[in-house]
């Protein structure tokens, strides 16, 4: 069960949305919450990185799972709960892919935390997707002018 689940329609193929996933440490270009993002090796299941917040606050963290151009899911530790993020895409058309995002929220002391989580991680995560949308948008369009 997910704590919070947020979508989006982007006029991008699926892999413009793939790429910038895929390219983590230029996650702040599309997640303003996130000063850098590093991975310590490539973007594949159990790679460990580090991504530091804008608030300076460190969220060590793993890529769970990596399915290319479908989907990845990763996980950190955050106030003593794990937070698991996934991230989900699924073509609707040449030019054209639905996005989720989601976060589920566990562990033992979870419940003291969960409402204030879902309070901070809402707004940040609905505008990080949206950004998201743009840029890809954005790179897409500039791919097909180029192309004429």
């Amino acid at each position: 069960m997910s704590d919070i689940r947020l979508e989006i329609r982007v006029q991008a193929p699926a892999d413009a949305i793939w790429n910038l996933w895929a390219d983590f440490s230029n996650a702040p270009q599309w997640d303003t919450d996130v000063r850098n993002c590093t991975l310590d090796g490539p973007f594949q299941s159990g790679t460990r990185g580090l991504c530091v917040l804008k608030n300076g606050l460190q969220m060590p963290l793993v890529l769970e799972q990596v399915n290319p151009r479908r989907n990845y899911s990763n996980s950190a530790r955050l106030l003593w709960a794990r937070l698991t993020f996934n991230h989900y895409l699924t073509r609707i058309g040449a030019h054209e892919t639905h996005v989720v995002h989601s976060v589920s929220i566990d562990g033992r002391l979870s419940f003291l935390y969960r409402g204030l989580l879902r309070a901070l991680l809402r707004p940040a995560m609905n505008q990080a997707l949206r950004n998201l949308g743009r840029l890809a948008e954005q790179r897409a369009n500039q791919g097909l002018a180029q192309a004429c």
